[in-house]
């Protein structure tokens, strides 16, 4: 048996909502950036996979999910007025390379 995920507060939009707020360093988090988020995820969702029964995007991509809504979050943000930083020409590649990436380096 395969379980998805249930709760897309935790494993979409929190995530997400961080990576805009932190990119931009947004002045505050809205409701508005809640609902953009919700709305991104959804359209994320292809036909094919809501006739599956797929109510969220297969956890395959999450990363991609995750910059995709953060992205559309960040765009609320700048659209706002919310952002401490200059609105880049790609939104979403300004995502991008905000992502953590767990890389060390070696010390032996």
């Amino acid at each position: 048996m395969t379980f998805q995920p249930g709760q897309a507060n935790n494993f979409y939009i929190f995530p997400a909502i961080g990576m805009a707020v932190y990119a931009t360093q947004a002045k505050r988090v809205t409701d508005e950036m809640f609902i953009e988020a919700a709305r991104a995820v959804a359209d994320i969702v292809t036909p094919e996979q809501l006739n599956k029964g797929l109510l969220y995007p297969p956890q395959s991509n999450i990363l991609e999910t995750e910059i995709e809504t953060a992205a559309k979050v960040a765009e609320l943000v700048f659209d706002k007025g919310l952002a401490r930083v200059k609105r880049p020409d790609d939104i979403k590649e300004f995502i991008r390379e905000h992502v953590y990436s767990p890389e060390y380096q070696s010390f032996i």
